[in-house]
């Protein structure tokens, strides 16, 4: 039987090819193709420190993927093919791009070799300067963990050698013409000689090297105190170090060499990419920024729109919700909404969660100062966030020592929701839900949804929300829905009873947006539904795990991926019934199995009138969106449709930002 499922791990690249693809797109202006090429890489960085966790140990377990049925090196196999077609992609798509750059006047990179005199002389002397010192050689040996994201391997007759290059030095060099540069790959490779002297040297590589940044939070213990979990997390932050190596990138001119550096890493093939360019293209976005005055050549800039100063936000909640939407709506709206509540001599305490926020954060700063007012201040910071496990307990131990009380949340769960309470007393107060971090730098290249109310019904299953995490149990919610219980639950109930509906009178259908839908038994209940006819219009920015075409005759399931100026992450599941009746839910969950199961996930519904007109009209911008859309075909690939008038969601929004203004 054919498998039901596209592996998550492949849908991922996928992904990536589509990011690349935005630098052949000619409305994105030529720095911001440098940006999306380098947003590609950041990417495949993540993929390779995250994800090859699993396809290792399948192949060291001997285990098979119970989704698409491939074992561990088959699945390796694929993900090589699929990422060297991405390599090759985004290398042409460089040289076009750079290209383009040059002759406009903005910047040239050229060859060491085709430098002229003068500039030869200045690069030179910049080396023995600035960059001969700091180049160590050592011998090499395989099992030695290496940081740099860049490196050289010195073949020898009897021994070899590396170099690694300090990850603080500048890749690109100035030649002393204005705008000229050479990599610093290309200097240290011509001044290799000088660096090597008295060493009988055969071949030179740059070779780069990728680890399993995956390790286990293998601690966790659901009744481990306060005390002990934070001195775990701790040792675990400064300890976890390096794993097993997932990927080594490498660069000769002849592209030769595959086979030699996996028999120097103990490597298979297929976890060696032979690379027709600089490695690690993530230093092309220090080039973008370093340009983006040029303002012709970057996105327009725009500023969200923020909360007039005289409006008091909880004055105008008192009336009404609000719904808005980073980054067309600035984050500033939150920043007002929590600022109020510090300056309000009502507000008695204030509960959120944190999840990831940026440095010097005001959001932080905010919650100090309402602490220092007497304010109860009680915050849950998940401290393993991935990657950002150190920032956050810096940020639990600014907070406990401003007397803001810190709790860690669920021992073997992540707290992933995005809620904020404001208390005025025993029972009233006002809340904020979104689906997107309290992080100020992401709003402003996230699109997400956040939603504001005075609405009792909200405000009470918040505090019984908070009550839960604080570990004093919960009688129920009367609108929330969370995971790991009933999240997943709420969503298959409600497909079950669209797909009543429709076979009642052919009137219902399903609409939902996330990043991943991956879960199988949410992806089951799509197919239940579809071979029945319920239509569903599903956009998943990034890995899909959701088959077309094996439904049957009646299937009506359009699939596609929004990728532009702004990265989509709003989650948003809307269900529509045989009455016309609409229900549509905000969520911070993905519909993957990690969010469904393993997390603390909030979804709300929108039930107010103006909210709920709001949603329905960012829905029927993102069903009409063709310029940012990849649908998905029945052989698992994207294509993007050729339109006569392209329309874009993001744009539109973006250009309604010069006129619309909050009352």
């Amino acid at each position: 039987m054919e498998n039901k499922y596209y592996n998550r791990d492949l849908s991922w690249l996928l992904f990536d090819n589509r990011v690349i693809d935005q630098a052949y797109n000619k409305k994105v202006p030529s720095l911001e193709k440098l940006r999306f090429l380098s947003i590609a890489s950041n990417n495949l960085d993540e993929f390779f420190g995250v994800r090859l966790h699993n396809v290792q140990t399948m192949i060291n377990k001997n285990r098979v993927d119970k989704r698409t049925g491939f074992n561990g090196m088959e699945l390796l196999s694929i993900i090589y093919e699929f990422n060297s077609r991405n390599i090759t992609k985004q290398y042409q798509a460089l040289a076009l791009v750079l290209e383009e750059l040059r002759e406009k006047g903005i910047f040239e990179i050229r060859r060491y070799e085709d430098l002229e005199f003068s500039e030869k002389n200045h690069v030179n002397d910049f080396f023995k300067r600035e960059i001969a010192y700091k180049l160590k050689i050592h011998e090499f040996l395989p099992e030695q963990k290496t940081m740099s994201n860049l490196n050289f391997l010195l073949c020898g007759k009897d021994k070899n050698y590396t170099i690694p290059v300090p990850n603080d030095m500048n890749r690109i060099i100035e030649t002393g013409i204005p705008n000229t540069f050479v990599m610093l790959g290309d200097l240290i490779y011509a001044n290799m000689a000088d660096i090597t002297t008295g060493l009988d040297i055969e071949q030179v590589y740059v070779y780069r090297v990728t680890y399993d940044k995956n390790k286990k939070y293998d601690f966790l213990d659901p009744n481990m105190g306060d005390s002990e979990y934070l001195e775990k997390m701790t040792d675990y932050v400064n300890n976890r170090g390096p794993r097993k190596i997932t990927r080594v990138e490498f660069y000769s001119p002849e592209h030769k060499g595959r086979s030699f550096f996996a028999g120097l890493f103990g490597l298979s093939k297929k976890s060696v990419y032979a690379i027709p360019g600089p490695l690690d293209l993530k230093f092309l976005d220090k080039l973008f920024k370093r340009y983006k005055n040029q303002s012709k050549l970057i996105f327009p800039s725009f500023q969200g729109l923020e909360w007039k100063p005289s409006q008091n936000i909880f004055e105008y909640l008192n009336r009404k919700s609000l719904l808005v939407q980073y980054p067309y709506d600035s984050f500033d709206v939150f920043l007002n909404f929590l600022r109020t509540a510090v300056n309000d001599s009502r507000t008695t305490a204030i509960q959120m969660t944190i999840y990831r926020t940026e440095k010097n954060s005001q959001v932080v700063k905010l919650l100090k100062e309402a602490a220092a007012k007497g304010i109860e201040v009680k915050t849950v910071v998940e401290l393993r966030a991935r990657f950002d496990e150190d920032h956050n307990l810096d940020v639990a131990e600014e907070l406990k020592q401003a007397g803001c009380k810190v709790y860690y949340g669920d021992r073997l769960n992540k707290v992933h929701a995005k809620i904020c309470l404001v208390r005025q007393g025993k029972s009233k107060g006002y809340v904020q839900i979104g689906t997107g971090n309290y992080n100020a730098v992401t709003a402003k290249v996230f699109s997400d949804i956040s939603f504001y109310t005075h609405n009792q019904r909200y405000v009470n299953d918040a505090v019984k929300f908070f009550e839960e995490l604080e570990g004093k149990g919960n009688t129920g919610f009367e609108l929330l829905v969370t995971s790991p219980n009933d999240l997943k639950r709420m969503i298959l109930r409600k497909i079950k009873k669209a797909t009543q509906d429709y076979l009642r009178d052919g009137k219902a259908e399903v609409f939902m947006k996330v990043n991943g839908l991956t879960d199988v038994d949410v992806i089951n209940g799509i197919y239940r539904a579809a071979r029945l006819g319920l239509p569903f219009r599903l956009i998943v920015r990034g890995p899909c795990s959701l088959k077309l075409g094996i439904c049957g005759e009646k299937e009506d399931i359009v699939v596609k991926s929004i990728v532009g100026e702004l990265l989509e992450h709003s989650r948003i599941y809307s269900f529509t019934y045989g009455n016309g009746s609409t229900e549509t839910w905000i969520s911070s969950a993905d519909l993957m199995t990690r969010n469904l199961d393993r997390r603390v996930e909030i979804a709300v519904p929108i039930v107010e009138s103006q909210p709920k007109k709001q949603m329905s009209k960012i829905i029927k911008m993102y069903l009409r969106d063709s310029a940012n859309s990849y649908y998905l075909t029945k052989d698992g690939e994207y294509f993007k449709s050729k339109k006569f008038i392209d329309f874009s969601a993001q744009q539109t929004w973006l250009r309604r930002i010069k006129w619309k203004k909050y009352i």
